[in-house]
């Protein structure tokens, strides 16, 4: 059904176009500069508003898609950019799932996330106790901070409170860890026990349920398919 979709999708988009957009060159093979028709034919599965959470390096697919959204019959799509998460290992970069280093998965255990901020989360204090009592931290080369600031710790007075306090050496590295530690653990406990609750449901939405075969049947318009 993708398919049936992103024909009509690529006859919208002229290679000059694409080129443009995504750099091709006369050396490209035929099937990556199809490619982004296959990445916004699932925007146009129901002729509804589509909003799209994706990283900003998603955004040309769905910027090209406002050209010619409505000459298919269908609403301009919108998109929200999202950051990435920081890996444990530094400010730069993502996750990934082939360095476990630099990442905190949603099924780790308790004492594997206490294991994986100790040893991997990069921080910006100093070398000592005494050095950091001294001259402060950076918190703005610090992991730590930015996971609490993106995401574990909703009261931005207490995020404020504790820039400030790492800046003066009023705090030191190891309680931060402790700190995010004991969020992300917390965290963790409540999603994989509402997990296990969504277990039933999940062959609903997967392609071999119900939901999924209805959705893909009335994906494609008539009109499209016969222009097709």
């Amino acid at each position: 059904k993708i398919y049936e979709m992103a024909i009509p999708v690529s006859k919208k988009v002229t290679f000059s176009t694409a080129r443009a957009v995504f750099g091709f060159t006369e050396s490209s093979k035929i099937g990556i500069i199809f490619f982004p028709a296959i990445q916004a034919a699932p925007t146009f599965f129901e002729k509804k508003r589509c909003l799209i959470p994706a990283a900003i390096d998603q955004d040309p697919y769905w910027r090209i898609q406002t050209d010619f959204a409505e000459s298919l019959g269908y609403y301009k799509p919108a998109a929200i950019h999202g950051k990435f998460f920081p890996p444990l290992t530094g400010l730069t970069g993502k996750m990934s799932a082939s360095m476990p280093e630099t990442a905190i998965y949603l099924t780790d255990e308790p004492e594997v996330v206490r294991r994986k901020i100790w040893k991997f989360a990069l921080t910006g204090g100093q070398a000592t106790v005494e050095e950091q009592r001294e001259k402060g931290g950076n918190p703005d080369k610090c992991v730590v901070f930015k996971w609490l600031e993106m995401f574990f710790e909703p009261d931005d007075e207490k995020l404020v409170q504790r820039y400030e306090d790492c800046r003066a050496g009023r705090l030191l590295c190891g309680e931060c860890k402790n700190y995010l530690i004991e969020k992300v653990q917390a965290f963790l406990r409540e999603h994989q026990e509402r997990r296990k609750q969504a277990e039933p449901l999940v062959k609903k939405v997967k392609y071999t349920g119900k939901l999924a075969r209805e959705m893909w049947e009335r994906s494609i318009p008539e009109e499209l398919k016969e222009g097709s």
